[in-house]
């Protein structure tokens, strides 16, 4: 079965609406500054709105297509604004660099595709060594309400136009619960028939995503060396409320601690 970033084209359209984070995020980068890690970069969806404030950003993604949309879409940019991007391929759970960041995120869910305790570790201990001391790690989770979750039907259906097709397109999305996390198949089905007459076979397309509770997330940072220093219920910076049955939206800051100093005393000896 496909993902979704197997298509960056269709995940830019998708996704094209979907702001209320950027502004979040780059509002977060001004005030801490970089350089800037972007875990889970993708197209560059962040990752260029960021290079074009001025940052110098390296942004890591596993998607070799997903990465190839990003190149091309910095490559629109002047030369002086390319020259602060880098993009690297490679995984979350071993970051392949050697240079320290003051900021990182991990925008749209990615800490999610780490499905176990020992992947969500392996993530934030990374992180904490790519991080100069005092760094901070700003991260969201999707946070299904209960009626999501007990939904054992497809969604309503949406029409739309494939942009890279440009065949009229119904949509619809299942899901089930594979212990702790949650499995999403999204059904894209052509409308129409082929040229031999017979009905297109429909795209499906599988998603994961661990599923996170406020307080795992501040034991698993704790575990890495990583404080909790703010949480929020959505972009908008309300606080979290797990009572708010309409917040699917979880979003944190971590620090990574200063290197603790032990002071000096002299001790006398009777």
């Amino acid at each position: 079965m496909r993902s979704p970033f197997d298509d960056p084209v269709l995940y830019d359209w998708e996704y094209r609406r979907r702001r209320d984070d950027v502004r979040f995020y780059r509002t977060l980068a001004d005030e801490r500054g970089g350089p800037i890690l972007d875990l889970g970069c993708g197209t560059g969806r962040l990752l260029v709105p960021l290079v074009r404030d001025g940052h110098r950003v390296a942004g890591l993604d596993l998607s070799g297509a997903m990465l190839a949309r990003a190149n091309t879409r910095l490559g629109r940019l002047p030369p002086a604004a390319r020259g602060r991007a880098l993009l690297v391929r490679g995984d979350l759970r071993a970051l392949p660099f050697a240079r320290r960041f003051a900021f990182a995120v991990a925008a749209f869910h990615t800490v999610q595709h780490c499905e176990t305790d020992e992947d969500l570790l392996r993530f934030f201990r990374g992180v904490r060594a790519a991080l100069l001391p005092g760094g901070w790690l700003a991260f969201d989770a999707f946070a299904p309400t209960g009626r999501f979750l007990e939904r054992r039907t497809p969604s309503g259906t949406t029409r739309f136009r494939d942009p890279r097709t440009g065949r009229v397109t119904t949509y619809s999305e299942t899901h089930v619960l594979d212990g702790r996390v949650l499995a999403m198949t999204f059904r894209y089905q052509p409308v129409g028939r082929g040229r031999d007459g017979r009905r297109l076979r429909p795209r499906l397309v599988s998603l994961r995503h661990r599923l996170l509770q406020p307080s795992e997330i501040e034991a698993l940072l704790r575990r890495s060396g990583l404080d909790l220093i703010a949480s929020w219920g959505g972009f908008d910076g309300r606080p979290l409320d797990l009572r708010d049955e309409g917040g699917e939206q979880h979003v944190y800051l971590a620090r990574k601690k200063h290197r603790e100093t032990r002071s000096r005393t002299t001790r006398r000896v009777a």
